[in-house]
């Protein structure tokens, strides 16, 4: 699995489950399926969804970034300077 990522990918996943251990996430999913499993059979309402009864807030989406926020970001990058279009 590891071979078949980039060094972003994996710099993100470290970040993500060094924030959010994937422990809780497990447990947080097996009870609310659990409880949604219970209601689903005690009301005989199969429109429920198991993330109703999640306990984790679910993360903000990030807002889209610009052209000039990627090539700010892009300049960052060891070993390469980006330039823009010559006016």
């Amino acid at each position: 699995m590891l071979s078949e990522m980039s060094a972003t990918e994996y710099s993100g996943w470290v970040n993500h489950f060094a924030a959010t251990p994937f422990s809780e996430e497990l447990l947080d999913a097996e009870f609310a399926t659990t409880k949604g499993l219970i209601v689903t059979m005690l009301t005989g309402n199969s429109d429920i969804d198991d993330a109703d009864f999640s306990l984790l807030s679910k993360p903000d989406d990030e807002p889209e970034k610009t052209d000039d926020d990627l090539m700010l970001a892009g300049e960052g990058i060891f070993g390469g300077v980006r330039y823009g279009p010559a006016d």
